[in-house]
């Protein structure tokens, strides 16, 4: 063997590697996931109408009667 065979050999691989980098599989669009997450708690009494949360809080429960 010659030394100019050695080197056609080895850049015949080197191309062959490059052909099949080069060859990478069709990948689909990227799409963003949807989101998952669960909105943050909030408190339903500082949501709600405070006249209503007022009332709520303050009345009181029915007692028996001592008849």
């Amino acid at each position: 063997m010659k030394g100019t065979e050695i080197q056609m050999k080895s850049s015949n691989k080197i191309q062959r590697q490059t052909q099949l980098k080069s060859e990478k599989p069709l990948k689909p669009p990227f799409r963003p996931a949807k989101d998952d997450t669960k909105p943050l708690l909030q408190d339903p009494i500082l949501r709600s109408d405070p006249n209503e949360t007022e009332e709520a809080v303050l009345r009181l429960p029915p007692f028996p009667s001592l008849n």
